[in-house]
């Protein structure tokens, strides 16, 4: 056997020599036009960054015992972890081809030869056999194929694990923006049920006034319709509350109507945290560094499609035997070693199209990543600016209801002496309403806007407690 073998020893050192020599790809070419980016300068220099567990700075029980709910029991988390355990599953399925695969078979079977004898008469040759063999198989890693394959099964592995803490941010943004839609909306609620209260008082003057001569009858009628108008905003408002509160529910991995929240205000803002560099952000961002990843893992792929072109050799050894008697099984065994190589001559340019293929993935992979890290610059640059502009708005909204609650103060007032006439009544009344719906509005999305900075910053990635995993 080993004489047999002597023929290919010097090809098979000559391969194993260049099992050390790597096919590579052609190296991405990054972009740089976002390096020298910078943000609006609306954050004071003495800022500091945000707390990792930023929704903490609403001061809300409620909101916080909701964030570990849903990063324990969200089922779009559970479907990224899914999806982790695959990828971990695929590079140590990757990773086994680094060593020889060793198989057995065995069995037994029974063989009959019917036939007829020299004398004329019938015969049944029945036998038994035992076969046992030991096959073992190695692919030397000529070219680096198998090592490029598996670099981007783990190069994939880091770009989901980057995906899952992507999503925990996201489930934890989402949350915080819903459950302060929810305050909001609960607020209009109350408001509109005081409202509703005050509109009826004022019902009963106007129609007092009616009595006495003092009014007409159209002043009682618009009065009315302002209470219906009332109801019926308030009927409005109680489904969006109740709607919100089930979206609460499906974000926490419960069904409706599974969650109870009792009544708070919208919060007052902390400070504006610090942004740090645009540098620094792009390492914090994980979406950013999923998409890094994948265009690494893309790059390993180009690399394998390429040495996919050239010889695969391999090692194969065998140890076999069958026997009548199982007790003698590999007493007389049969032993075959092989070295195998296999070079494609013609594919009518399969493995060239792939390598382009993989080349293009590639070219998106690199686009895809600049535009998630210019995506998350801008991210941050929007909410600061949002941000600032609607506390400025906030602010106005709140001068105006202090002049309007004022403003109605008096002419009722002078209604009651009989000085003013009910049509500037019913314009105060319905324009400070709106005003107090729209300063309730104005608020939620302050707190919106400083919910997305904080998940543009990507300051810290929410987990679940330790007794939550278990």
């Amino acid at each position: 056997m080993k004489h047999h073998l002597k023929p290919l020893l010097p090809l098979v050192l000559a391969l194993s020599l260049g099992a050390c020599t790597t096919v590579e790809s052609r190296k991405p070419e990054i972009d740089s036009r976002f390096e020298n980016a910078t943000f609006k300068p609306l954050v004071s220099p003495n800022a500091v960054q945000a707390p990792a567990d930023w929704w903490t700075g609403f001061s809300s029980e409620q909101l916080n015992t909701l964030m570990q709910q849903s990063q324990a029991d969200n089922l779009s988390l559970e479907a990224t972890e899914a999806r982790l355990r695959a990828a971990q599953a695929s590079l140590e399925a990757a990773q086994a081809s680094f060593f020889p695969s060793l198989t057995l078979n065995a069995g037994r079977q029974e063989n009959t030869v019917k036939g007829t004898s020299i004398q004329g008469q019938a015969t049944n040759n029945r036998g038994l056999f035992t076969s046992a063999s030991f096959v073992a198989s190695y692919e030397i890693d000529l070219w680096s194929r198998v090592r490029n394959t598996a670099k981007a099964s783990e190069l994939q592995l880091q770009a989901t694990r980057y995906e899952l803490d992507a999503a925990r941010i996201s489930i934890a943004g989402q949350l915080a923006t819903t459950w302060s839609q929810w305050v909001a909306a609960d607020q209009t609620v109350r408001l509109f049920e005081t409202e509703l209260e005050s509109f009826q008082t004022n019902l009963k003057l106007v129609e007092l006034r009616f009595r006495q001569g003092g009014a007409v009858a159209s002043d009682v009628l618009q009065q009315r319709q302002l209470v219906e108008s009332a109801q019926g905003n308030l009927a409005q408002a109680q489904a969006n509350r109740d709607v919100l509160l089930n979206s609460l529910a499906l974000l926490v991995g419960q069904p409706p109507n599974k969650i109870s929240l009792n009544s708070e205000n919208l919060p007052t803002l902390p400070a504006l945290p610090a942004t740090g560099f645009p540098a620094e952000l792009l390492n914090r961002r994980p979406d950013v560094q999923q998409a890094w990843a994948q265009v690494l893992a893309t790059d390993r792929s180009v690399a394998a499609a390429i040495a996919n072109r050239f010889p695969q050799l391999s090692l194969r050894a065998s140890f076999s035997d069958q026997t009548r008697d199982s007790d003698l099984l590999f007493d007389n065994w049969v032993r075959n070693l092989s070295v195998n190589l296999v070079a494609p001559l013609f594919d009518g340019g399969a493995r060239s199209a792939e390598v382009e293929r993989q080349r293009a993935l590639l070219d998106q992979a690199v686009a895809q990543y600049q535009d998630a890290a210019i995506n998350a610059l801008a991210d941050v640059d929007n909410a600061l600016i949002q941000e600032t502009r609607q506390g400025e708005a906030v602010e106005s909204f709140q001068r105006q209801l202090e002049l309007a609650e004022l403003s109605l103060k008096r002419l009722f007032a002078g209604y009651r002496n009989g000085t003013v006439d009910y049509l500037a009544i019913l314009d105060a009344q319905q324009s400070t309403s709106q005003l107090r719906r729209n300063l309730v509005n104005a608020q939620q999305q302050l707190v919106g806007f400083r919910i997305a900075l904080y998940r543009a910053l990507s300051g810290s990635i929410p987990q679940p407690t330790a007794a939550e995993q278990s």
